[in-house]
């Protein structure tokens, strides 16, 4: 009996390479990855010492976010498609790209007669409404002020207003009309499942450690970027709990056409210098100063519990995602 098809838009990218890496240690699908070139060797080596002798059950194929008819190919005969495939960086220019893009896989999804679609979202998606859509119940954890702040969290019923009138960084628009366009899409379409996921920053070791933003972070880190320790803090999920949600948001039949956010814990970035300190023994340069002020847990607060109870996601202890982070960079030689 043949597998069925799944195709993972963006496989060389951080995510991308994670969860092609899932699909293919599941074992119930044929997989086939996009790429850009499939004969640009120095982009796709990483991705072959990344998945070693899993590399063999990929099959590669040449698409390109701006390529409408490239997605469109790359999905012929298809019965799943995970679309993780969008720019991640704050230079600026990510709305076309990541709108243009999942309206193709959409396009794809219906041409094809794809069963089941899963686009990558992120939290940048939910937790930017406008100030006066939240009214009483804003969503904000602000320790120390006079008057508390009601610590309503934000779940998968929330939605970033990009046309809000503080404005919206060109990411988190980007993040928000490309999963609205897909649930649009799908609306007038209803002839394939939907389930997108929602993560907040993403870190860990991923099969193809690239150049991107999540590696950057930790790069900045291990390199001894700033002299002292931030005080503040921020929210992390594991690449391997992410890529995990996205296979299991394509087996188990309960999570059709529902939002997912990923997210595990807020850190404060003391703790994650002090995990990542003892790398200095092996030729990293994190700070072990503490800069002045004090401890920040300033956040939104995020509701994971769809996660947890629908796709069963068991988050992976963070110290344990920053550790494998450090040690995979410093064993490939970037640090």
């Amino acid at each position: 009996m043949e597998k069925p098809v799944v195709v993972i838009t963006g496989v060389t990218g951080y995510l991308g390479s994670a969860t092609c890496l899932a699909f293919l240690q599941d074992g119930s699908f044929s997989v086939r990855g996009t790429v850009r070139s499939t004969s640009n060797e120095k982009k796709l080596q990483p991705l072959k010492l990344g998945l070693g002798e899993l590399f063999a059950g990929l099959e590669l194929v040449e698409a390109d976010l701006s390529d409408e008819d490239s997605l469109i190919k790359a999905c012929v005969g298809a019965t799943f498609v995970v679309h993780t495939a969008s720019p991640f960086h704050f230079k600026g220019g990510c709305v076309k790209p990541a709108v243009k893009g999942t309206t193709a896989v959409m396009k794809a999804c219906s041409v094809h007669k794809v069963k089941r679609c899963v686009v990558t979202s992120s939290c940048a998606a939910m937790q930017a409404p406008a100030a006066e859509e939240l009214g009483s119940q804003a969503i904000y954890w602000r320790r120390g002020e006079d008057k508390p702040v009601p610590p309503a969290a934000y779940n998968e019923t929330c939605w970033s207003n990009p046309e809000r009138p503080e404005g919206l960084h060109d990411y988190m628009k980007s993040k928000t009309w490309a999963e609205r366009a897909a649930w649009d899409y799908q609306k007038a379409n209803p002839g394939f499942d939907l389930v997108t996921i929602l993560p907040c920053f993403i870190m860990g070791p991923a099969p193809c450690d690239g150049e991107g933003t999540s590696v950057s972070y930790m790069l900045d880190i291990l390199k001894g970027k700033k002299a002292e320790i931030p005080r503040n803090s921020s929210s992390f999920v594991d690449v391997r709990d992410c890529a995990a949600a996205h296979l299991k948001a394509i087996l188990l039949p309960e999570a059709a056409n529902q939002r997912f956010i990923l997210y595990n814990q807020r850190v404060l970035l003391r703790d994650v210098y002090g995990w990542l300190a003892k790398y200095n023994e092996k030729g990293a340069k994190v700070p072990t100063k503490l800069a002045e002020g004090e401890d920040s847990m300033d956040g939104d607060l995020i509701d994971n519990t769809k996660s947890r109870e629908v796709l069963k996601i068991e988050y992976t202890p963070m110290e344990k995602t920053f550790c494998d982070a450090a040690e995979y960079l410093l064993s490939v030689g970037a640090v």
